[in-house]
């Protein structure tokens, strides 16, 4: 009645951002709901592991933000994972809504994260605020002509916000 308890139902048409647990880290599906229902969804978008902060847990360098999204990824904190490496791929799969953490998310922030990821935008982060990467001053203007090409207002402000932030420029 109030809906207290109520499990996730995603129909066909939704889009979502699930967090599939691979052992230390969790892997984000972002996509297109195909085939919805309670249990299991087909999902058809895009997967990333984060890479970069993977290597980071290797080496003893993560801070306890990045733990925090690697564990526990959602779209509110998935930021500090697209700036820095990331693998990226198309998913056309199942994903278990039950056994793992899955939220609706808007069109709009699913065009995001797919631009973000498909324009190279992680990787260039990681070039640019990497300390000793010979490639920076390439990387910024790279960066630079990529940002001022987008033709997505809300995009363009995001990517805007977040170099601001970082002190890219």
């Amino acid at each position: 009645m109030f809906g207290f308890g109520k499990k996730n139902v995603f129909r066909d048409g939704d889009y979502i951002l699930a967090a599939i647990n691979e052992g230390n880290y969790s892997k984000v599906i972002v996509g297109l709901v195909e085939f919805g229902g309670p249990g299991k969804v087909k999902v058809a978008g895009l997967y990333i592991k984060p890479t970069g902060l993977i290597e980071k847990v290797q080496s003893g360098k993560l801070g306890q933000r990045s733990a925090e999204v690697l564990r526990t990824p959602h779209p509110d904190n998935l930021i500090h994972m697209l700036i820095d490496k990331v693998e990226s791929g198309d998913f056309h799969d199942y994903v278990d809504v039950e056994k793992n953490t899955a939220v609706k998310i808007g069109a709009k922030r699913y065009t995001e994260i797919d631009n973000w990821i498909r324009e190279g935008f992680p990787e260039l982060f990681s070039i640019i605020l990497s300390p000793t990467d010979s490639r920076r001053d390439e990387a910024k203007q790279v960066f630079m002509e990529r940002m001022n090409a987008i033709y997505d207002p809300e995009l363009k402000q995001t990517v805007y916000a977040v170099a601001r932030q970082l002190k890219i420029f």
